[in-house]
């Protein structure tokens, strides 16, 4: 890609991080390429188009991509409790709830309280076991196809690369410092203000009587 800024051409020298590194550029206007290998804008396309090469085969079986997920890897790893299964399927703990409710509605999945737990336990009903296996061969058709269009090796280096950079950027997510303006409990509530000042003001007088 060749992008012009300023008379010049920077598309050479720019890092994938620059959008944040240095900001807009100059120019009065930025192209549309100019973001398109911005990296968080690369990941997101990656997987985009990723899950857009089988939503086509999830629509022939009437499943969303996210319910996909949920079948895959209940079968993998039978019943799970519903946090570990919001983890493994990376779905936040919001959106699960409804997926799984519509999923038992269908008749995919059996919900059931387990002692202990505060999520309970969910698993695959023969209907859903029946559904994921008619499933998968198509599913790794288009795996097998996306493998040898990429080449397996360039796959493997890819996956090495994000697995050594996400533990490097949750690395510096867990030694940064909490500052005042992001810490939940640095800005205390209206409740607590008002609390706070009573206590530093001490007891009121009482009034006397009579008067």
């Amino acid at each position: 890609m060749t992008t012009s800024l300023g008379g010049k051409d920077r598309a050479a020298e720019r890092s994938p991080l620059a959008v944040f590194t240095h900001g807009i550029p100059a120019a009065p206007t930025a192209p549309d390429e100019y973001f398109d290998d911005v990296l968080p804008n690369l990941l997101l396309d990656v997987r985009e188009a990723f899950l857009a090469d089988f939503r086509s085969v999830f629509r022939e079986f009437g499943v969303t991509d996210q319910q996909f997920r949920v079948l895959n890897i209940l079968y993998l790893s039978g019943d799970l409790e519903i946090g570990k299964l919001a983890r493994r399927s990376r779905i936040v703990a919001p959106s699960m709830t409804g997926i799984l409710n519509r999923m038992v509605q269908i008749g995919w999945l059996a919900r059931k309280a387990s002692k202990g737990q505060r999520w309970g336990r969910v698993s695959l009903t023969g209907e859903g076991r029946r559904l994921i296996k008619r499933l998968m061969p198509r599913v790794e058709e288009r795996l097998a196809a996306i493998e040898a269009a990429l080449g397996s090796q360039h796959i493997k280096m890819l996956a090495q690369l994000l697995v050594e950079a996400r533990a490097v950027l949750r690395s510096f997510i867990a030694d940064s410092p909490r500052t005042p303006s992001t810490s939940r409990h640095s800005r205390p509530n209206r409740r607590s203000r008002e609390l706070g000042k009573r206590k530093s003001s001490g007891p009121r007088p009482k009034k006397p009587k009579g008067g």
